[in-house]
């Protein structure tokens, strides 16, 4: 299973990256991957945002679906390549994708 990426411009010529992972995002994924990346996570019912230092990660505990803020475009491909290797480890082994 694949990351499906899609990215569109906001209000005042921002770009967004939607990042859909197929499943949705756990509580502990989440905090992780901010702890990982030097910044922290904000979580109302639901609704979590990872704030970090170039930016930020908005998500949802009901969702598949991220949206990535960020200035910096390195970090930005790591972020993504980690929640491409998420995906991949919560696959199970016997999965077939018809």
């Amino acid at each position: 299973m694949s990351l499906q990426l899609s990215k569109r411009r906001e209000c005042g010529g921002i770009w967004v990256v939607d990042v859909d992972l197929g499943r949705s995002p756990t509580a502990e994924e989440l905090t992780t991957l901010a702890q990982r990346y030097g910044g922290r996570c904000r979580r109302f019912q639901q609704l979590v945002w990872l704030d970090l230092p170039s930016g930020r990660i908005t998500a949802s505990l009901r969702l598949s679906r991220l949206t990535i803020r960020l200035r910096d475009k390195t970090l930005e491909a790591a972020i993504i390549a980690e929640l491409q290797q998420l995906v991949e480890r919560s696959v199970p082994a016997d999965a077939v994708d018809l």
